[in-house]
């Protein structure tokens, strides 16, 4: 693949170009595990991969699947908004080769939950997710960066906040 691809920001859908500073997120749904990956361009165009142009961006995809138990985000879009592939969680086919087992990624950081407790915590106190992701999000922030990869402003309902 070409090293100068462009790819789609799951969380703004700006097309970048796939430089470092970018990061993959990965999930086996079996067992409710997420790996952080660092950009690869041979793992980015796979099918159970999202791509994510910042730190920010991984942090709401984090939030998002810790609360909703899915990558897939938003579960709403506007009907002018790009069109995303639905993805389907389907028993993993022997001998398949998965984004989640490769060992072509380099894993930056991983994230497992025992989804009956999150529940218990989501309900308790939302704001301890913060505590949850800390490690992982500061383990992001030492990865080497663009400064031209800004993250861009998010916008809800068509209106940039």
């Amino acid at each position: 693949m070409n090293s100068r691809a462009v790819m789609v920001c799951t969380i703004c859908e700006q097309e970048r170009v796939g430089l470092d500073g970018w990061f993959m997120l990965t999930e086996n749904e079996w067992l409710d595990r997420l790996k952080v990956l660092a950009w690869n361009d041979t793992l980015a165009i796979q099918e159970d991969v999202h791509c994510l142009c910042c730190v920010a961006h991984v942090q709401e995809s984090l939030a998002h699947w810790m609360a909703t138990d899915s990558l897939e985000y938003p579960f709403a879009r506007l009907p002018f908004a790009k069109k995303r592939s639905r993805r389907r969680r389907a028993a993993p086919l022997s001998g398949q080769s998965r984004a989640f087992d490769s060992p072509a990624g380099e894993v930056i950081g991983e994230l497992a939950v025992d989804r009956e407790s999150l529940r218990w915590v989501l309900r308790e106190d939302p704001y301890s997710l913060i505590t949850i992701m800390e490690p992982l999000l500061s383990a992001l922030r030492q990865q080497p960066t663009h400064p031209e990869l800004q993250c861009s402003p998010l916008v809800f309902c068509g209106v940039a906040q």
